[in-house]
């Protein structure tokens, strides 16, 4: 079977930034490229004031391909003794993939270590005690851009500070990387060319945005 996780990815952020600008939001999403090995996640994606983190699959018989990654194993290891850093992860890092449903496919996600952190996903002797995925949190794109665009609850996203010291923490507890934030690009729209706009940082890229605003 083809792989089409560009797919997923593309009609995940069509939908998202359609459902943007009927709250009346401006989003924007930023791919982290070859950085997706120690993030745990292929986008970040922001209303220019909170963040939150998605890794896609094409389908949901790819979410086992998770177990196959080490750093993965030792993200989920770590979120073990951190509570401070589960409350902050179940708010910002979630996976994503196609299900089919009669007639279509739509687009499920979860947070991701109620999907991936089991012994379903990494073995029985990988030492995590939940067994199987957290299917009764799993909910439909709809739902996720629901909560994350509510003025209330904002189950979905974390603010600027939270999210930097919980991406601090993933790179550092998670994948064991000296890297503090990403390096982010993004199209600079003010631009008459197609133009990219680099940032060094994740802070760097939200005050860029804030300047864009005025």
């Amino acid at each position: 079977m083809a792989k089409h996780e560009q797919a997923v990815i593309d009609a995940f952020n069509g939908y998202f930034e359609r459902e943007a600008t009927r709250c009346g939001r401006r989003v924007r999403s930023f791919a982290l490229d070859g950085q997706d090995a120690i993030a745990g996640a292929d986008y970040i994606l922001t209303d220019q004031s909170r963040f939150t983190l998605i890794e896609f699959k094409y389908s949901q018989d790819e979410l086992i391909n998770e177990g196959k990654k080490p750093l993965r194993l030792q993200l989920c290891s770590a979120l073990v003794n951190a509570p401070k850093m589960i409350a902050l992860h179940d708010q910002c890092h979630f996976i994503a993939w196609a299900q089919r449903e009669p007639g279509q496919l739509k687009v499920r996600c979860n947070i991701y270590r109620l999907e991936v952190c089991n012994q379903h996903v990494f073995g029985r002797k990988c030492g995590l005690t939940d067994e199987m995925p957290a299917e009764k949190h799993r909910m439909f794109a709809k739902a996720f851009t629901c909560d994350f665009f509510s003025p209330v609850g904002r189950q979905c996203s974390l603010s600027l500070h939270e999210f930097e010291c919980y991406i601090a923490w993933l790179l550092r507890e998670g994948s064991g990387s000296q890297k503090e934030s990403f390096e982010l690009l993004t199209d600079d729209r003010s631009s008459d060319e197609c133009a990219l706009v680099t940032f060094s940082s994740v802070r760097a890229a939200y005050d860029w945005m804030q300047s864009q605003r005025s």
